[in-house]
């Protein structure tokens, strides 16, 4: 199945898309992760959206899975709000802040950075955990 699904998505960077705005990708990305359930179906959404660079680093999908299991970036799955801030734009790259809650109810914070490629698609290339004030990572 997993075979399948990295055929898909290796199909899918080679087609042109319809151009999703950032902003959209951004909010999809966090409601998967809000949603993640028992499969995991939100965490392979996101790594369905991870660049080729961040694949090649972060990847294969059961590697992915534990990744984002684990703190800091478990506190992305399954929070309780998130709020995503103005993007800074830098060419074909749109960085976000993130503040969110997590499912414990702690205050954490992430810079999450997506990259236009070449077909078009918006795709995470990188997302770093950052200190939010009155608490550390």
């Amino acid at each position: 199945m997993r075979t399948i699904t990295s055929l898909l998505s290796l199909l899918l960077l080679a087609l042109p898309v319809k151009a999703q705005t950032p902003d959209k990708v951004m909010q999809e990305l966090m409601a998967a992760l809000k949603s993640n359930d028992t499969n995991n179906a939100g965490i392979e959404f996101v790594f369905e959206y991870a660049s080729p660079a961040n694949k090649a680093m972060t990847g294969p999908l059961d590697r992915f899975i534990r990744m984002v299991s684990r703190h800091p970036y478990g506190e992305l799955v399954n929070h309780q709000s998130a709020e995503i801030g103005e993007p800074r734009i830098d060419g074909r790259a749109m960085t976000y802040p993130i503040k969110l809650i997590s499912k414990e109810g702690r205050a954490m914070g992430y810079i999450w950075t997506l990259e236009e490629q070449e077909n078009g698609r918006w795709m995470t290339n990188a997302v770093f955990p950052i200190a939010v004030q009155g608490q550390g990572l």
